[in-house]
């Protein structure tokens, strides 16, 4: 085992790249493509500003092509960096660019090498869900009442990277020591994340940091008393953290050794960043993950009903204690945040009665809204807001054909969770797959006040990484019962 370069967590490339180099990629047309491509981007730097960043998406190409290890791993710890440059009126966000050069890199490494595979990505029920949802997303743009725009586009394209990182998930994780790494540096990368914004709440401001990767005019009225570590909002990191807090709960309670304890600072972590952000719709979603894990994973009926009674002590408390803790926040909830939730649902639910079937077009609320709602441009600026509801998001935007294809999807990825989570051996797979399931609880539960897949695209992009890690670690489970029931007959053989 030690020698198993699988096991060490950044092995050497050396000689492996080599080795495909001269095999898998067709050896000296593919150096000879990348010498030129390097030559190329030396010429340009010269005369170009814009060739650092040419250079730098080549560099990214030829590693994701290459499925460098320790970079693909460095790109799932920074999914929760957003990255924003360019003024209000014209943001460009850096890390959905990566993350789709990362995608098109790797898959053109496969498609080169002959390895892409069509038939065994798409076996298991939640690929082609995801396809599913994504052709009824297309749909809606090309049928919908307000067709291709600039907001549609953005949105697809936003959507088109999410999928492809799923993909690229099921079709790199091909490996039970590669999963656990994954998830390890998802753990880790949580836990990053968690303690930048209990720095954020020390300091008491988002810090220069972050005001870099967000240009300050995303956040006018300045600091709010609510952290977003590195991400955009401070509701965008509540719904990151309850994506995958439940994982962490999960190694906590099933774990043993280094997996226990690093669920445990997960779990202790994230949850106190959770509260930072003061996001009452996730620390619902979060009391609900709760309750899912009491009924799992209380054997004893009398233990079950004390944890239950806890959690309901303390989210009354945190009910009370909470125009004390930010009066400003409280405030904000039950006066002009409510108004504008109102508003905008209600004209979410008239574009859908509207257009019932494809609704306005995956991406067209925010660019529609402000005409509709002209008479309180004062508290509801046009070009800002989504719908914060993410079913009637799904029904205004995507009609009835975007809205069962998502709930499709949902539908598909429970199952095979919850029967991943009774029937498999492995502790990491149950903890992976009740995972699964505490995220999408979240998801359901948060959504009926947030839609977080069109303004967070870390939120997006992890969401689809752990559909990902659940199709592959079905498939690694398929794999290995199919090799024992082979080695069974042969061994049966006289």
């Amino acid at each position: 085992m030690a020698n198993n370069a699988q096991d060490r967590p950044f092995p050497s490339p050396g000689l492996r790249l080599a080795d495909r180099s001269l095999q898998n990629l067709r050896g000296y047309p593919w150096a000879l493509a990348l010498a030129m491509a390097g030559a190329i981007s030396a010429a340009v730097f010269v005369w170009a500003r814009w060739s650092i960043a040419l250079a730098g998406a080549v560099m990214v190409l030829v590693l994701s092509a290459w499925e460098s290890e320790p970079f693909l791993l460095a790109i799932i710890f920074l999914i929760p960096f957003g990255w924003s440059m360019g003024s209000r009126e014209s943001q460009h966000d850096v890390a959905s660019a990566i993350h789709a050069l990362v995608v098109a890199g790797f898959f053109l490494g496969r498609f080169w090498s002959g390895r892409v595979e069509v038939q065994r990505l798409l076996r298991s029920s939640p690929a082609r869900a995801s396809l599913i949802l994504l052709g009824a997303i297309l749909v809606s743009i090309l049928f919908g009442r307000s067709g291709w725009t600039q907001y549609s586009a953005h949105s697809l394209y936003a959507m088109v990277t999410y999928v492809g990182f799923f993909f690229l998930v099921l079709a790199w994780a091909n490996s039970p020591e590669r999963l656990r790494k994954i998830l390890r540096v998802l753990l880790y990368s949580t836990i990053m994340t968690a303690v930048f914004a209990v720095f954020q709440e020390i300091v008491g401001g988002y810090t220069s940091f972050w005001l870099y990767l967000n240009p300050q005019e995303e956040n006018p009225s300045g600091w709010g008393g609510r952290a977003t570590s590195f991400l955009n909002y401070s509701n965008s990191l509540a719904g990151y953290l309850n994506l995958i807090l439940p994982f962490a709960l999960a190694c906590y309670v099933l774990g043993l050794g280094n997996w226990k304890k690093l669920g445990k600072w997960t779990l202790g972590l994230g949850s106190l960043a959770l509260l930072s952000t003061q996001s009452v719709g996730a620390l619902v979603a979060f009391v609900a993950i709760l309750v899912l894990a009491i009924f799992y994973f209380a054997r004893n009926r009398m233990k079950s009903l004390v944890l239950l009674v806890s959690i309901c002590a303390f989210v009354g408390l945190f009910y009370l204690l909470k125009q004390y803790l930010n009066p400003t926040h409280t405030a904000e909830n039950i006066g002009p945040d409510t108004v504008i939730r109102m508003l905008l649902w209600g004209t979410a639910w008239g574009y859908f009665v509207h257009s019932p079937i494809t609704g306005v077009g995956w991406g067209n609320f925010v660019g529609l809204y402000g005409s509709d709602l002209s008479s309180f441009s004062s508290i509801i600026p046009s070009g800002v807001f989504e719908v914060h509801n993410i079913y009637l998001q799904l029904l205004a935007e995507t009609g009835l054909v975007g809205f069962v294809a998502f709930f499709y999807l949902v539908v598909k990825c429970w199952q095979q969770a919850w029967n991943q989570m009774r029937s498999s051996p492995d502790f990491l797979s149950s903890a992976l797959a009740f995972g699964v399931l505490g995220a999408l609880v979240s998801v359901m539960v948060h959504g009926f006040v947030d839609f977080l897949f069109q303004v967070s695209p870390q939120f997006g992009t992890l969401f689809w990484v752990l559909l990902g890690l659940l199709a592959a670690s079905g498939r690694l489970r398929r794999n290995s019962l199919a090799e024992q029931s082979h080695s069974g007959h042969v061994g049966r053989l006289p």
